[in-house]
């Protein structure tokens, strides 16, 4: 355990339960969780199923409802053909998807491949025994993968490519032109990829996503993850999902009976109705007006620059003139001037010199938080 650090996101999450309980008024904007309520008629297909006794163990799998329900959203959206029965498994959230994908796939001593900048795969492929090793994302390029980086990576104790579009923490969205290479690379050197689309959903003008596993090649080595928490505010629900070959469920199934067993059966019948609906679509549209509010405020404040996020609810500009460290930067300013937001380099070494906001806070005190900020400059 040595090896695995602690969450530099929940550091600074923690502090805030500290400070705040301490009396102090803090402006979450630190955070990839949207502060809406979870939709009443989602609430209220929990409240039928509690009624209807359905409180008890489920498939490993998840039940036949819900995998049928996801089968038919990846066809639906993503053009991808999955048997409900054999190639879709429900998750306890997203995180774990990707953490039994991972241990499921990853051998001692294997190198999987994760973006730098990225969210915490890293730590997930040191618990299964692997070594990550990082391909560079282009700041100057909107963050797309530079490709030269990816290829220089690979070598003959590579196993896994993983890509995540949109994305956390940049907000970028995964081109063709790179995806097609990246769809290359794999083929090309016998590569499984884990693609992370958990922000598939909340894309906005000029993004277009794209399932990795629609190239020509990628279905039959790709694990595509996906999730209910962000699209349809459902974090606390802890509801994800994962479609595979059936080849690449077996040893993801195995894992999962001896973690979790099954997602809590309440929160899978809600995800019925989720994945069945168009709940997510206020939701964001209302992401979307923070996206620009957010942009014009940073373009108002002296050094602070980011590419223009085509997804997600994510930003991740450089630190304002006059600091040159963001760690410092980050807890000068959430223990100062009382708002929250995450050192870049938590992500990877292309985050030096960058911050990370999440704009799922309100837009009064997203407002309150860049006040704050300029108070504080």
């Amino acid at each position: 355990m040595d090896r695995i650090p602690f969450s530099g996101i929940r550091e600074i999450f923690e502090e805030c339960d500290r400070l705040e309980a301490a009396g102090n008024d803090i402006v979450h904007l630190e955070i990839g969780r949207p502060d809406f309520d979870t939709p009443d008629p989602i609430k209220d297909a929990a409240k039928d199923a509690m009624d209807a006794g359905h409180v008890h163990y489920t498939s490993n799998y998840g039940i036949q409802e819900l995998r049928e329900a996801v089968a038919s959203t990846f066809a639906r959206d993503n053009d991808l053909e999955y048997d409900p029965n054999g190639e879709v498994v429900v998750t306890t959230g997203a995180t774990e998807a990707v953490f039994v994908t991972i241990m499921g796939l990853v051998d001692s001593g294997d190198e999987v491949l994760i973006p730098d900048p990225s969210w915490t795969y890293g730590a997930h492929v040191k618990l299964a025994g692997g070594e990550p090793v990082q391909y560079r994302l282009d700041p100057d390029d909107g963050f797309q993968p530079d490709i030269e980086s990816v290829a220089d990576a690979i070598t003959d104790r590579t196993k896994l490519l993983i890509v995540n579009s949109p994305h956390n923490p940049t907000g970028s969205v995964l081109s063709h032109e790179r995806a097609q290479a990246l769809r290359d690379l794999a083929v090309d050197n016998d590569l499984l990829v884990l693609s992370d689309e958990i922000y598939e959903k909340i894309v906005y003008s000029g993004g277009s996503h794209r399932s990795l596993a629609t190239y020509d090649g990628l279905r039959n080595r790709t694990v595509t993850v996906n999730g209910a928490s962000k699209a349809y505010s459902m974090t606390g629900w802890r509801l994800g999902y994962l479609g595979a070959p059936e080849s690449l469920i077996d040893p993801i199934v195995r894992v999962r009976q001896y973690t979790t067993t099954c997602a809590p059966s309440l929160s899978q019948w809600a995800a019925v109705h989720a994945l069945q609906s168009n709940l997510h679509e206020p939701l964001v549209e209302s992401f979307a007006e923070r996206r620009l509010y957010v942009l014009d405020r940073i373009d108002d404040i002296p050094g602070m620059s980011c590419p223009q996020p085509d997804g997600a609810f994510y930003v991740f500009p450089t630190i304002p003139d006059g600091f040159n460290d963001e760690v410092e930067f980050t807890w000068s300013l959430l223990r100062e001037a009382g708002v929250a937001v995450v050192p870049g380099t938590v992500f990877g070494s292309t985050g030096t010199g960058r911050i990370r906001i999440a704009y799922t806070n309100s837009i009064n005190r997203t407002r309150e938080g860049f006040d704050r900020l300029e108070a504080y400059l």
